[in-house]
């Protein structure tokens, strides 16, 4: 885990939406997507509530945790030729 706290803004939106995308699970904690990008879990969860603005990533409680997976949205928006064959 990262010593880094707080925003970091050379963090691109694309690199949350990665790793979510890369990870075994199909959904991720808050806590294990902040491992992953090297942010603080305040950070990050202010990113993906972001995301979620932005229809790339959905969200859910479960638990004391909230889990986060990618809409289809956010799958195209990490495949720009998913974009052309789809006719976006």
């Amino acid at each position: 885990m990262s010593d880094r706290r707080g925003p970091d803004p050379t963090v691109e939106d694309e690199t949350f939406l990665l790793e979510i995308h890369l990870a075994y699970k199909p959904a991720l904690g808050t806590t294990e997507v902040a491992e992953r990008v090297g942010l603080s879990q305040q950070a990050t969860s202010k990113r993906l509530q972001r995301l979620e603005d932005y229809r790339l990533v959905e969200s859910d409680k479960i638990g004391n945790a909230r889990v986060w997976w990618l809409t289809d949205d956010g799958r195209r928006q990490l495949d720009p030729e998913e974009n052309e064959s789809s006719g976006q």
